[in-house]
């Protein structure tokens, strides 16, 4: 919604610009006071678009600092995920070092019970 704003104030902004203008062309006034209006129309305009340039500018900051911190946090917990994903992998290959030797002591010791029966 925030980023429909900015064309509709513009464009309102412009039709308010043409509005006066026309307004003031076709007003019954001296070509001195008709300069005077259009120039305070232009500068009531420049610092109404002044204006909106800075609060964009600001709003532009606010939604850069947000998306940097909300990506730090999304890194950290990242880092955190990977990191007990990790532990969890070296401990799991390590029971099953440890069950491959259990294993081979047992199959080594039937053998060698075997071959001591079949001497």
């Amino acid at each position: 919604m925030e980023g429909k704003k900015l064309p509709v104030c513009l464009a309102f902004l412009a039709g308010a610009a043409v509005g006066a203008l026309v307004a003031l062309l076709y007003a019954p006034t001296s070509g001195a006071e008709l300069r005077r209006k259009i120039k305070e129309g232009a500068e009531d305009t420049t610092e109404k678009l002044k204006e909106k340039g800075t609060y964009f500018k600001e709003k532009v900051s606010e939604f850069k600092d947000t998306a940097e911190s909300k990506f730090g946090e999304l890194k950290e917990k990242a880092k955190e995920v990977l990191e007990e994903k990790r532990v969890s992998l070296s401990e799991t290959l390590e029971k099953a070092k440890e069950a491959v030797k259990e294993k081979k002591e047992e199959l080594t010791e039937k053998f060698f019970k075997k071959e001591e029966e079949i001497s």
